[in-house]
């Protein structure tokens, strides 16, 4: 993946995010849409808002969150049928949704839905993959995993360009560690064949921390030995000498850090020898990347910062704001995972489409009010191929 300096692509970029919304199926949840919330006297006591609240509290912040960041494509999980009513109720005049309740194929279950902007996008084909050894068999739980799993596939044409491109909205099983594993191998597999069409691109709730099977499988271990390596605080030092460097080259003003680091202008010397020979290196390169199997690249670290772009304006330091991606409800769920990062936005790796990572962002999930408007936060990444 690459950053995009063009303007042109710059307004073409595609805005993907991945959000689990934690379903609404408990004893004493109402199962209609508009159901009315409980009441909570004072709404600036903090304490009354506190731990996972009801579907009726959460859902107008988590429509507020949509609307703020506006996604072209949103990767929603968990939602049942009857919060899926609500939001397209609520955000249905700019977005449609397709999916499948988990249990049946129908509306019974858990869904794994994609919400898209009407406007911008049109879809081709969709369908729901079961993530067991019987993938078309509706409601079929594979391997060790405690729930029937599920993966929504869409294909969409970008009505500005024609571009066509594949979602996958993945939610891989809690539980079950083989589960994982073989429900990426299945989703990778049709990835691939998806890749001859365009993009293609992987949203959701893996359930898997980066040294998971299911992971490491998805990226073909790439990133085994690369956690935190673009966080912005691991590399403050070099990025200050990096952005130094790249404004001295622009402007041919000198410029010293405080590391006593001087940067003065630099000057190319051309070399005919030289060309030569980093032509047939990257030609070389080209035919084994062809050769290659190809995985899913984790955008938060596919994305370009200023410090691997060597100071190029206009890219973040880092992945902007947190790290982990779930947080349970506050006070640990009930395997004890929370925090953790799983939950990710990926592109496959291709000879053809050369997607790039403009931006990449962990967003927040509670407030100063007190209300965790679900026990994941979102993940937002803006793209451009």
């Amino acid at each position: 993946m690459e950053v995009e300096n063009g303007s042109s692509n710059r307004a073409a970029a595609l805005n993907l995010m991945t959000f689990n919304i934690r379903h609404d199926h408990h004893d004493d949840s109402p199962t209609s849409p508009f159901a009315t919330p409980p009441v909570r006297d004072d709404a600036s006591n903090v304490t009354l808002f506190g731990g996972e609240q009801p579907w009726s509290i959460r859902k107008w912040k988590v429509v507020d969150t949509i609307l703020l960041y506006s996604p072209d494509v949103l990767a929603l999980q968990e939602p049942v049928y009857h919060q899926l009513q609500d939001l397209e109720a609520l955000i249905g005049d700019e977005y449609e949704w397709i999916g499948a309740g988990r249990n049946d194929g129908d509306k019974q279950g858990e869904f794994s839905a994609v919400f898209y902007k009407r406007q911008i996008l049109t879809v081709d084909s969709w369908k729901t993959i079961w993530l067991s050894e019987e993938p078309e068999v509706a409601g079929s739980k594979g391997w060790d995993a405690r729930h029937p799993r599920t993966a929504t596939q869409v294909t969409f044409t970008r009505t500005a360009d024609d571009a066509k491109f594949t979602v996958f909205n993945a939610h891989l099983d809690h539980k079950g560690l083989e589960s994982r594993e073989e429900a990426s191998k299945l989703i990778l597999n049709r990835a691939r064949e998806a890749g001859d069409l365009g993009a293609v691109f992987l949203l959701g709730d893996l359930n898997s921390t980066e040294s998971d099977p299911a992971y490491l499988t998805l990226t073909g271990s790439k990133y085994e030995h690369s956690k935190g390596s673009n966080d912005t605080l691991a590399n403050l030092q070099e990025l200050n000498n990096t952005c130094a460097s790249a404004y001295t080259n622009k402007t041919g003003i000198p410029t010293s850090t405080e590391e006593g680091n001087i940067h003065l202008p630099t000057h190319r010397v051309i070399r005919p020898g030289q060309i030569l020979a980093n032509l047939k290196k990257q030609k070389k390169e080209q035919e084994e990347q062809e050769k290659a199997e190809k995985f899913f690249l984790d955008a938060q670290y596919a994305l370009k910062t200023r410090l691997n772009t060597k100071g190029e304006q206009g890219t973040l330091s880092g992945p902007f704001g947190y790290r982990d991606t779930f947080t349970s409800f506050g006070s640990g769920d009930e395997f004890k995972r929370a925090p953790i990062r799983i939950d990710f936005i990926m592109a496959l790796e291709s000879n053809v489409t050369k997607v790039k990572v403009l931006l990449l962002a962990v967003l927040p999930n509670q407030f100063d009010d007190g209300l965790i408007i679900s026990d994941h936060r979102p993940v937002l990444a803006k793209v451009t191929w």
